[in-house]
């Protein structure tokens, strides 16, 4: 398990005082970065090699309090790359955990390839089994709420998609005032790039709340968002 001390500086904290979900979420993908970059390179030289990561599927539970501005917290990952195409990553605070499902693509063919043939040794440390299944998020029936979102050229990665924690921000941001979710869960189909205005559409199901981003031009969503008040939903 690779470990990471943090704090929570004046960047990272939101007017409330606490940490904003964006910039947690920023810091998990770093860690995670940072706890392979001696065996596959830093993401420059892994996109040098033609190769990149994606992001599929990610899961967060809420089981604390936020930190605070100046607050001190301990970040682990770990991972298991024994899932063919998928590698899973896992993130534990005493907060927050989170579950994560990423592809490694080839740039030149923007094909999927298997991490364990094109990486020796992602599956040398930092391992541990982590159980495949992710919750499904059904379709929206009725929209209840819609908002209009310009992608601007600061939302985008280095694969030049929008990252996955500013959909998050997205989708926490246009919430009903007053609901705080315990459980939050995303699957990513297609990346949306600057120009793009998204559409973020609303429904209710059993209580949670759905979310799709709908991409102009695009009659599937680019992705897909659960949303529950329920811990571990």
């Amino acid at each position: 398990m690779y470990t990471r001390k943090m704090r929570v500086l004046p960047s990272c904290a939101s007017s409330s005082g606490r940490i904003k979900l964006r910039s947690l979420l920023d810091m998990f993908q770093d860690t995670a970065s940072l706890a392979v970059e001696d065996i596959e390179g830093t993401a420059t030289e892994l996109f040098s090699r033609g190769y990149a990561w994606i992001l599929s599927r990610y899961e967060i539970s809420f089981h604390g309090e936020m930190p605070c501005l100046d607050d001190d917290f301990d970040l682990a990952t770990y991972h298991d790359p024994n899932h063919g195409y998928n590698t899973l990553r896992m993130f534990e605070t005493s907060f927050v955990s989170a579950k994560t499902s990423w592809l490694l693509v080839d740039v030149r063919s923007g094909r999927p390839v298997k991490p364990l043939a094109h990486i020796p040794g992602i599956a040398s440390r930092d391992t541990a089994d982590i159980p495949p299944g992710f919750r499904g998020i059904p379709g929206i029936k009725d929209v209840t709420h819609r908002a209009e979102i310009p992608v601007m050229p600061h939302d985008l990665d280095y694969n030049g998609h929008v990252n996955n924690a500013v959909y998050f921000a997205w989708v926490a941001d246009n919430l009903p005032r007053g609901f705080e979710p315990a459980f939050m869960c995303a699957e990513f189909r297609s990346g949306a790039r600057t120009g793009e205005t998204v559409a973020l559409e609303y429904g209710r199901e059993d209580g949670d709340i759905l979310c799709r981003v709908m991409r102009p031009g695009l009659a599937k969503p680019g992705a897909s968002f659960l949303i529950s008040q329920e811990a571990g939903a």
